[in-house]
C-alpha cells in the first residue's frame, strides 16, 4: 500500500513499497491521487521508492499516473538502486534527500539514518552524515559529505567526506572492507588483518589513513592504532 506522510519541512513523502508489483502501481497511484486530491495540488513531494529498480516505462508511468495529474511538485526521487540513480540524474531528476529550509538557514546538513542493509548494486549518496542501521554488503556503496557510521558489517565501499573533507571519519561495527575512502585519501586493509571483523574507527591524520578500535573498546584491547596503506 502506498503511503503519504508529512515531513517537518511541510513537504510530503510518498512511500511506494519496493516489493509492489510494477503492474499494480498505476492503479495504486491513481487511488492515492484521488484520495489526496485536495492536499496534493501544489505540494512538494518526495517519492520514496526504496531500492526499487526504475526503467523508462516505470518512470513514465509514475509521471503520467501521479505527478502530472496530481499537480504535485516532485522535489526528489529516492531509490537506492545505483543504476536507477544514474538514469534519473541523466534526465535531470534529483535523487538526493532535500535539505530542509531550517537547515539551509543555519548552514547545517541533516544526517541520513537508514534502517536497512544495502545489497550489491545499491548505493546511498548524501550531503551530510550517514548512519546505516544494517550491513553494507560487497558491491554496495555509501557516499557522504560528512561522517559514515555502519552499525553492522561493512564489506562494501564507503567514501566519507567525498567533497574533500578529510576531517570526516568512518565507524564500522564489523570492519570487513578492503578499502576505505576519506576525502581524497584511500586506505587499504588486507583480509585477515588485526582489525578485520573488529569494531573500528577510520580517520585521516597528517595525510595518513589511520584505523583504531572504537574508543569504548580501547581500554579493553590495549592495542594502538595502525596506519593503513594509503594513496
Amino acid at each position: 500500500m502506498i503511503k503519504i506522510k508529512g515531513t517537518a519541512d511541510s513537504m510530503m513523502r510518498c512511500i511506494i513499497p519496493e516489493d509492489m508489483p510494477s503492474d499494480e502501481m498505476p492503479a495504486a497511484l491513481c487511488d492515492v491521487r484521488i484520495r489526496g486530491q485536495h492536499i496534493l495540488e501544489g505540494a512538494e513531494i518526495i517519492l520514496d521508492l526504496g531500492a526499487r529498480k526504475l526503467d523508462e516505462k516505470l518512470v513514465s508511468s509514475i509521471m503520467t499516473d501521479f505527478v502530472w495529474s496530481s499537480g504535485a511538485q516532485v522535489v526528489a526521487w529516492i531509490t537506492y538502486d545505483a543504476a536507477s540513480q544514474g538514469n534519473l540524474k541523466r534526465i535531470g531528476l534529483s535523487t538526493s534527500e532535500p535539505v530542509p529550509s531550517y537547515a539551509k538557514s543555519q548552514g547545517i546538513r541533516p544526517s541520513l539514518v537508514l534502517e536497512r542493509s544495502l545489497r550489491s548494486g545499491q548505493r546511498v549518496e548524501h550531503r551530510g552524515d550517514v548512519v546505516i542501521d544494517g550491513h553494507v554488503n560487497d558491491g554496495a556503496e555509501v557516499l557522504s559529505s560528512g561522517n559514515i557510521t555502519i552499525l553492522g558489517r561493512l564489506s562494501g565501499l564507503v567514501h566519507a567526506g567525498y567533497e574533500g573533507d578529510e576531517s570526516a571519519i568512518v565507524i564500522a561495527r564489523s570492519m570487513e572492507a578492503m578499502q576505505v575512502r576519506i576525502g581524497g585519501r584511500i586506505g587499504s586493509l588486507e583480509r585477515g588483518a588485526q582489525w578485520w571483523g573488529k569494531m573500528v574507527t577510520v580517520r585521516v591524520d597528517e595525510g595518513s589513513v589511520l584505523i583504531d578500535y572504537w574508543p569504548a573498546l580501547k581500554g579493553e584491547r590495549g592495542e594502538d592504532f595502525a596506519q593503513l596503506e594509503s594513496s
